[in-house]
């Protein structure tokens, strides 16, 4: 039993660090990519954590927390 807890934790920290593109950070706020990028250019969403050539990514832990923190209606980002 706690050696399917332990993998478990492992996996759920694996997810928390994935790297999300535009698309799958606005999924996961449940917004349109278009709403997702206007947010994006009016700084009420997180900056990105990484850039790979023109993409920009987000850690899965930043969305999340932004999220539990209210999203657009939580503190200012």
């Amino acid at each position: 039993m706690f050696a399917d807890q332990e993998a478990h934790e492992e996996t759920t920290l694996v997810e928390e660090d994935a790297y999300l593109t535009r698309r799958e950070a606005a999924a996961r706020c449940r917004v349109p990519l278009s709403t997702f990028d206007a947010l994006r250019r009016q700084s009420r969403v997180p900056y990105p954590d990484a850039r790979m050539g023109k993409h920009m990514l987000w850690k899965t832990s930043t969305i999340v927390g932004f999220l539990e923190s209210g999203g657009t209606s939580g503190r200012a980002h």
